[in-house]
């Protein structure tokens, strides 16, 4: 069968880019023809302060040193309000119609070019190999709403996969996410989506209702999102099933970890921190910090993702792994701290001991903390998250021998119903 996969694509937040790789992989391997499909990023409608603010972004970069540039950029990713408008709503992405660089990308040079446009650190470089040299994936780029057209004729199924996709607080409401390009009655189904909500936005909710009314199964990775969708759309089959990442198995993800570079040497013992946010660092420094008089280690190894300069424990910070390099330390980690959904299944998955810290306030608008508290409480390990208030709940070993069972129970749902979706 010929399946279009739609979400996000890869980039060096590793859980998003493994996600995707993991859906793909899981396809491939049941003997499907799948494609990734992709348009870079979807964007606001365009403003004069959005191109006066390129044109800005971009003297910048000939003018002031790479450090310093570091430095604004981690100021203004502290200020900056993920896909919320001026009024506190959703912002409503559009699918982009880049007609010349469409015409570019037919030249021969385009991909070297947009190699070392898109990808010029190692980190970049290592994500580009892993995405488009190295046969993980058969992608494609859409660059105009011609190209959406063609991509319609030539499918039998479009899957929506996991992560945070419907989240209209992540990034934006996005249309590709949604397939409303897809209105020729192609069969359209959902794997693993994430609303990572605890309500829908009224700004959304209409289009959101027209446009998964035409999915034919349903299926997504909270229970809150179970609800959510079920009394929006007035149906009783949506399925709650495992984020792909959990369908391949630990061997699986350990071969993939094996390919690793790392440039270093790496320690015996030590503690493996991924932050994907920094809002909280304060709460993250304590965290590691007790980690260390917990567990008696010293050596800190901290993964960034978005070149960030933060070092967490005294550490040292890793700014050049991709993801075989991310999967590679947390499978050999002695311990791992996390404000990640996707760091949180890993550990899992190679049985580790952790802890989690959510990385928004429960109050925060847009706040995506509603899914690790799903994945905490549905396991029974939500002792696992770190509360800033001397608790030393999250001290207690998590039992592998009675969750081990559940989760083999959840996947091999979860794969029978991606086997239901797909030929039913």
């Amino acid at each position: 069968m010929r399946i279009k996969l739609v979400t996000f694509a890869p980039h060096p937040n590793f859980g998003t880019c493994l996600q995707s790789y993991a859906l793909n992989y899981v396809l491939r391997k049941m003997g499907h023809e799948v494609e990734f499909i992709y348009n870079r990023r979807e964007t606001p409608p365009p403003t004069f302060r959005h191109y006066v603010f390129a044109a800005l972004k971009r003297i910048i970069r000939i003018f002031l040193p790479e450090k310093q540039i570091s430095r604004l950029k981690e100021r203004k990713d502290t200020m900056t309000r993920n896909g919320l408008s001026d009024n506190n709503e959703p912002v409503i992405l559009q699918l982009p119609n880049h007609r010349i660089l469409g015409l570019l990308s037919k030249y021969p040079g385009y991909k070297a070019f947009a190699k070392r446009w898109y990808y010029g650190n190692l980190q970049k470089r290592k994500v580009f190999k892993f995405t488009f040299e190295d046969g993980n994936f058969k992608i494609r780029r859409l660059f105009t709403h011609a190209d959406y057209k063609y991509v319609v004729a030539d499918a039998d199924l479009f899957i929506t996969g996991s992560d945070q996709i419907w989240n209209p607080f992540c990034g934006g409401y996005n249309p590709m996410m949604f397939l409303e390009f897809v209105n020729d009655g192609t069969k359209c189904v959902a794997y693993s989506s994430s609303i990572s909500q605890p309500t829908i936005h009224p700004a959304i909710k209409d289009r959101m209702r027209t446009a998964l009314g035409k999915f034919a199964h349903i299926a997504v990775r909270e229970q809150r999102s179970v609800e959510l969708l079920s009394k929006l759309l007035g149906r009783d089959d949506i399925k709650l099933v495992v984020d792909p990442t959990y369908l391949l198995t630990a061997e699986e993800w350990e071969e993939f970890g094996n390919r690793a570079k790392i440039e270093f040497e790496v320690p015996e013992r030590y503690i493996f921190c991924y932050f994907v946010g920094d809002k909280r660092a304060d709460v993250y420094e304590r965290m590691v910090q007790d980690v260390k008089r917990f567990t008696g280690i010293d050596k800190v190894i901290n993964l960034e993702c978005y070149d960030r300069q933060r070092v967490y424990g005294g550490g040292i910070t890793y700014q050049d792994a991709g993801p075989y390099e991310w999967v590679y330390l947390l499978r050999h980690a002695s311990y791992v701290c996390m404000d990640s959904f996707h760091a949180t299944v890993f550990a899992l998955k190679f049985q580790k001991e952790f802890v989690h810290a959510m990385k928004n306030a429960d109050t925060e608008t847009g706040s995506q903390n509603t899914r690790m508290y799903d994945i905490l409480s549905r396991y029974g390990i939500l002792y696992k998250n770190y509360n800033d208030d001397g608790s030393a709940d999250w001290l207690r070993r998590i039992d592998y021998q009675r969750l081990t069972p559940l989760l083999e129970s959840e996947i091999k749902d979860s794969m029978d119903y991606l086997k239901y979706e797909i030929e039913n």
